[in-house]
């Protein structure tokens, strides 16, 4: 073998060697990618838990208020309704 096969050679070897490197410095690096993003995943998870948690109570509260204000409005209503409309005369007497 002359000078130039063995370059050659040397030369194929260290660059597969520094690809290999690459590669597994690669994988390392989309590992922790990955735990990070399930990090950012639970921590979103939690905030959307809180909001769902915080939620409920104020959908309540609303309910809660929307149907008193129904009641306070029907109350009214049928009350101006009493006010307005008289009494029907009754046109037979009672008998015991």
């Amino acid at each position: 073998m002359d000078f130039l096969q063995i370059a050659l050679i040397f030369l194929i070897l260290l660059l597969s060697i520094f690809l290999g490197i690459t590669g597994i410095q690669v994988f390392f690096i989309l590992r922790d990618l990955k735990k990070g993003l399930d990090k950012f995943n639970h921590i979103l998870q939690t905030g959307e838990n809180i909001a769902s948690d915080v939620e409920k109570p104020v959908a309540a509260a609303s309910n809660l208020v929307t149907n008193a204000e129904v009641q306070a409005v029907s109350g009214a209503v049928s009350m101006i309704q009493k006010m307005i409309r008289p009494k029907p005369k009754r046109f037979y007497k009672r008998t015991l």
